[in-house]
Formats: structure tokens, C-alpha cells, sequence
């Protein structure tokens, strides 16, 4: 009789690995169409054109950046804008911290577990939904992300040092200070995803009776508590060079609205895991009806929703189960845990910790809104870092893990052909924009104004051959009642000067959407889909009203 080749059990493997490999061949052939829609997208362009209008042009004054400072990669911007290819190392960068927090998953995964855990762990953030892919290959969060995984590294590291030195052990945390402050400085966001958890941590193995336990939860509170002073030093030393951000309103949200952002939640993870495959949003992304859509894309979404609910079971039963086994290990009076218990159990806590942490804080605080997809992605790193340890030869979830991934890759890669991330990136100056661009160019106007929808992304799209910069209507007493945006501006974008200019007036952008009153008569006007542009003989900088504070 014929020997078998391969058993059954491991065909949920390889077909995984097959469809990863597909995936990521299409994946690769479509960066370069992935990258010029995300241009298309202000609040991501502006990330790069920031950067570079400051090292070209300087600031003029303060340079309002979002909620968010993202210091990290402004500074990376600043030290590059004058290097050639600098578009494309920008445009690209998030793509590789994507990749990058995938391989960190997968180290931290290796430590504690088997080899094919770690490769799944990895392929589970790389396969990603093209719903998520809108945002990890964006400029928005990028320092969250990788900077989450590194704080995992850092502490399956520190299970790992029993035999270093004095000088490892205290310098360590200290350069982990620097770092974690930095990002935090960037992105309060991290502080829920990252910082919160790796306090959390050290907090709970700090409560073990044995020697080395308490010395990675010294090493990491070191660190958390490290941060803090670094996170405000980096805040003032950027704010004395002229660089401000707009508080971030975080508040606790009325009860009333837990229920509801709870089902924002809900769908939004739903996204993340592929479960929007034949519906479309009505409203917000919570109400899903069905559409025409390809072959069994809607079983294949609905499958995806049934591994979502199993993977976030196992992730809170498994994880949930370790950090309570480990906190009771203390009263027990057993022996102390051993190497590879101790990194296990620091694993498990962290990637739990961070999924909840997030999670409470979006369903309790009052930013939970629609298409805030983003806040929570790191929900998908604690999935890829913690289900692959259930793997076990002679347990069914040695094969049910890697079922669960088919379906998952399945939805990703249809998804993928299926052009479903074109729909996410779909403004109207993305079809007009280089309509615009050829106006301008043809009349000689290469400044111009705009609302913040079309304005930078106009800007990075046409590779600065026009330079648009974003207005709000601001209802001024007097005056056109148009005004230098409230973010993400530099001031010097409004210094008039002589020169003609054209302003964009978009119904569908928000917030220029009627010709405002008091510019006087244009040059010329021109109709381009839902747009009309009007240029003029003079800078429209000299007729703005003041900027927003």
C-alpha cells in the first residue's frame, strides 16, 4: 500500500501557505496603484508634504500639526526631504513598518513557541484585510503599530536575561525610556495599546516571589515610568522649535453611548477580518446589506465573522486563563516559574492586555466613531500573537488554527483581486486632480487654494507641479469668510505674494463648498466634474481671514 504524503491535518496548513503566497505576489504588483490613492487622501499627504515644505521653505511661524504629533516620523521626514527618491522611501515606509511589526510578532512568537506558530503569527498581520491595509499602509499611526510590537520584543527580551550584566540590565530600560517617550510623544494612542499594557505587565509578574520575575517587571516599570518625563520633554522641545498640536478631546463618553460604540466596534472589527466581503455600508459601517458581489463573497464574509468571534474567544479565554494562572502561582506556593514559563506568561499578558486596553478605552471614550478602524488594528497583532500558541500536535487545534487562517487569507486575497481597497481610497480629486493640475499648469497658476479634502493631496499627487494649500470657510465679519485651515498647515503656505492664484471650490469636500463672497471677479472659471475653478489676478492669501487659533 502507498505510503500517504501528507496527512490530512496538514492540509489546512499548506493551503495556507498557498494562499499566502499568492497573496503576496498580487499584493507586491499592486504597491504602486496602493500608494498613489493613498496620496489622494489629505490627512495622509499632508504627512509628506509637511516635511519637505519646511526643509524647502521654512515655517513662517507655528506649524500646526493634528492631534497627533507623529514626531517620529516628521523627524524622519525632516533628515530625508533633501535625499533623492525621498517620495518614494516616504511613500513605502509604512508599508515596511507593517512588515517589520509582523517579523517582531513573529520573533516574539519563536521564543515561546514553534517555528510554525511564529510563521503564522506573522503571515496573520501580513495577509491583512485590504480594509486594514487602507490605513497600515498609510502615514497615520505608523509609529503605533511597530512601535506596539517592539514593546512585545522588548519584554520577551527581558525574560531572556538572567545571565546579563548590571550595566545591560539598567541601561536597557533606560534607552527603552527614550524610545517609548518618543513614541509616545508621537501618538497618545500608543500610551493605550503600549504603555498601558507594558505597566500592566510588570505589574502582574512583578507580583511573583522569584528573583527573575521581579527583575523584568523592575526593568519594564523602569521603562514605562522612564517615559513619561521623556514623552512631555519631547512635547516641549518640539513646541520651543515652533511645532504645536491640537489637544486631543479624551474624555469618558456617557454611559448611554456604550451600547453604540460597542457595535461600532464590532463592526469595525468585522472589517479588520474580512467580514465587509459582499456587504456595503449604509450609514456607518454597523449596518451592513447585502450587494451584488462576486461568487460566494458573502459566505466567505460571513465565514470570516465566525473565525473573528473564535479567534477573539480563544484570544480572552486562553489569555485570560495564563495571566490568572500566573497571578495565583504566587499563593500557591509552587515552584518559580521556570525561563520559558516566565516569557510565555509575558507574552500572553502583554498581547491581552493591549487588545483590552484598546477595546475598553474606544467603547468608553468619546472619540468611537465610524471608519475609526485605525484606533483599534492592534487587535489583529494581539490575535496573530497569542492564537498560534494553541497549536499543539495531538490537540484538534493543531489544524483548526491554521482552517481558521484559510478562511482568513481566502477573504484577504479575494478582497485583494477584487479591487475592494479601490473603494476605500475613492475621493473626487482623485479622478479630477490631474485635470486641475493641467489647468494650471496651462495658465500659468501653480499656487492655489482649496478645501482641506483637496488641498494637499493635490498637492503630493501632482508631485508639487501645483502647490494647493487647504481653507475653511470661517464666517469672518468681514472679508471673503474664507481661512487658513486648522490643521496641518504651515503658515508660511499663506504669506501673499505677487502672483496669480486659483482657489477650488468642491460641494462634496466640506469645507469650501460655494464660492465665498468678497474675492471679486475671476479670470477665468472652469467646470471639472463637481468642482469649478476660479483663477485670479492676485494672491487670495491677501484676502484671508485670520487663522484659527
Amino acid at each position: 500500500m502507498a505510503q500517504r504524503l501528507i496527512a490530512p491535518r496538514e492540509l489546512p496548513w499548506l493551503i495556507a501557505l498557498c494562499l499566502a503566497a499568492v497573496y503576496l505576489v498580487i499584493f507586491l504588483t499592486k504597491i504602486p496603484s496602493y500608494l498613489g490613492e493613498i496620496g489622494y487622501v489629505s490627512d495622509f499627504a499632508s504627512q509628506f508634504v509637511l516635511p519637505q515644505s519646511v526643509v524647502l521653505g521654512g515655517t513662517g511661524g507655528h506649524t500646526v500639526l493634528s492631534t497627533t504629533g507623529a514626531w517620529v516620523p516628521l523627524w524622519f521626514g525632516l533628515l530625508t526631504a533633501e535625499l533623492p527618491l525621498h517620495r518614494e522611501v516616504w511613500e513605502i515606509a509604512p508599508t515596511a513598518l507593517l512588515y517589520a511589526s509582523a517579523l517582531m510578532i513573529g520573533w516574539s512568537v519563536a521564543q515561546v513557541a514553534t517555528r510554525r506558530a511564529a510563521l503564522l503569527a506573522t503571515l496573520i498581520v501580513v495577509i491583512a484585510s485590504p480594509w486594514a491595509l487602507s490605513f497600515l499602509m498609510a502615514p497615520a499611526h505608523n509609529v503605533v503599530y511597530p512601535a506596539t510590537a517592539l514593546v512585545g520584543v522588548y519584554l520577551t527580551w527581558l525574560t531572556r536575561g538572567e545571565h546579563r550584566g548590571r550595566t545591560s540590565s539598567l541601561g536597557i530600560p533606560l534607552l527603552g525610556a527614550l524610545v517609548v517617550g518618543a513614541c509616545v510623544a508621537s501618538d497618545a494612542l500608543f500610551i493605550v495599546t503600549g504603555l498601558i499594557p507594558l505597566a500592566f505587565t510588570a505589574i502582574v509578574i512583578g507580583l511573583q516571589r522569584d528573583r527573575a520575575s521581579r527583575r523584568v517587571a523592575l526593568s519594564a516599570l523602569i521603562t514605562a515610568v522612564g517615559a513619561i518625563p521623556v514623552a512631555k520633554a519631547v512635547a516641549l522641545v518640539m513646541g520651543k522649535y515652533g511645532f504645536v498640536t491640537l489637544p486631543p478631546e479624551v474624555k469618558l463618553a456617557p454611559i448611554s453611548t456604550f451600547e453604540e460604540h460597542a457595535q461600532l466596534l464590532w463592526g469595525g472589527l468585522k472589517h479588520l477580518f474580512n467580514g465587509y466581503l459582499g456587504h456595503a455600508s449604509a450609514g456607518n459601517f454597523t449596518v451592513l446589506t447585502p450587494v451584488a458581489s462576486g461568487p460566494l463573497h458573502l459566505e466567505l464574509g460571513l465565514a470570516c465573522d465566525v473565525v473573528l468571534v473564535a479567534a477573539l474567544i480563544a484570544l480572552a479565554g486562553f489569555g485570560g486563563r495564563a495571566t490568572i494562572e500566573f497571578c495565583l502561582r504566587r499563593w500557591r506556593g509552587g515552584d518559580p516559574a521556570s525561563p520559558a514559563q516566565l516569557s510565555r506568561a509575558t507574552h500572553v499578558i502583554y498581547w491581552l492586555s493591549s487588545a483590552v486596553a484598546i477595546c475598553g478605552a474606544f467603547v468608553l471614550g468619546t472619540r468611537a466613531a465610524a471608519r475609526y478602524e485605525a484606533y483599534y488594528a492592534t487587535v489583529v497583532f494581539s490575535v496573530a500573537a497569542v492564537v498560534p500558541l494553541l497549536m499543539r500536535r495531538g490537540l484538534a487545534t493543531y489544524w483548526l488554527v491554521p482552517a481558521g487562517a484559510v478562511v482568513l487569507f481566502a477573504g484577504s486575497l479575494v478582497g485583494l483581486t477584487s479591487n475592494y481597497l479601490d473603494t476605500v481610497y475613492d475621493p473626487p480629486i482623485s479622478h479630477y486632480g490631474a485635470t486641475v493640475a493641467e489647468i494650471a499648469r496651462e495658465h500659468g497658476v501653480t499656487y492655489g487654494y482649496a478645501g482641506y479634502w483637496d488641498a494637499t493631496s493635490l498637492t503630493w499627487s501632482s508631485h508639487e507641479q501645483v502647490l494647493v494649500r487647504p481653507l475653511a470657510e470661517c464666517g469672518t465679519a468681514a472679508g471673503p469668510g474664507v481661512c487658513p485651515f486648522f490643521l496641518n498647515r504651515v503658515p508660511s503656505w499663506y504669506v501673499p505674494q505677487q502672483r496669480h492664484t486659483f482657489l477650488l471650490v468642491d460641494p462634496a469636500s466640506q469645507y469650501v463648498v460655494s464660492l465665498p463672497a468678497g474675492l471679486g471677479p475671476p479670470l477665468e472659471s472652469f467646470s471639472i466634474g463637481p468642482m469649478q475653478m476660479y483663477i485670479y489676478p492676485y494672491d487670495i492669501a491677501s484676502r484671508l481671514g485670520p487663522a484659527p487659533d
